[in-house]
């Protein structure tokens, strides 16, 4: 057997069950920019509510000034 915990061996342990049943990949490896993008796309939060931008991957505080307003 390997050394290295391998994700079949993850696999048959409480943990491994727990972590797929509950974790998407973003939870694992995203920055706080990543899974507040993810929630708010897969929510379908409307755009006067998102605190992220996926246009200018960013968030709106940092990019607003790169956003038209309505004259």
């Amino acid at each position: 057997m390997s050394p290295f915990v391998s994700s079949a061996d993850l696999a048959h342990t409480d943990l491994g069950r727990r972590v797929r049943s509950t974790t998407i990949v973003v939870d694992l490896f995203g920055s706080d920019f990543d899974r507040a993008l993810h929630r708010e796309t897969a929510y379908n939060v409307p755009p006067s509510e998102r605190s992220t931008c996926p246009i200018h991957m960013d968030w709106i505080t940092g990019c607003s000034h790169l956003h038209l307003t309505a004259a």
